[in-house]
């Protein structure tokens, strides 16, 4: 990962991130899950709880809750651009938890940690000319998973 401090940066503008990045109130959820695939929500959502479960790499209750947060998040803003796909998601020994998607040689990873999101996209195995990081807020996200869909 890389030096960037990882902060969710706010993003009130954009629709369907309304009170910040990525929050959601019991109603918006609820109208949400009616368009998206309910399935692959409620796959990760079990992912997540199976990792906090687990004898080894447990993430911390504040990363678990961030990606909660972040998977219906993703799940929106991908359907919106087009090519939704479920992530596999695992976790670190940091206690992070961890969002991947491959598409030929590019992959998109998203870090949740007590500290924030943050994402790395990789086309090659150079970190100097073939990697980036950075922050994980609405407009990063937007980026990445365009360039992955690309």
């Amino acid at each position: 990962m890389s030096a960037v401090s990882p902060r969710l940066t706010p993003d009130a503008a954009a629709s369907g991130f309304a009170n910040s990045s990525p929050s959601f109130s019991n109603v918006g959820q609820v109208q949400f899950l009616q368009a998206l695939p309910r399935a692959d929500i409620d796959q990760g959502l079990t992912k997540i709880a199976t990792l906090m479960r687990g004898p080894t790499r447990i993430p911390t209750q504040a990363a678990a809750e961030l990606a909660a947060d972040w998977l219906y998040a993703s799940c929106e803003r991908a359907t919106k651009l087009g090519g939704w796909r479920r992530p596999h998601i695992s976790s670190t020994e940091a206690g992070e938890v961890v969002f991947e998607w491959w598409r030929g040689a590019r992959n998109l990873t998203l870090y949740f940690s007590d500290d924030g999101a943050e994402y790395i996209q990789v086309w090659g195995p150079d970190m100097e000319n073939e990697m980036i990081s950075g922050p994980l807020n609405n407009w990063s996200f937007s980026n990445v998973w365009l360039w992955l869909q690309s």
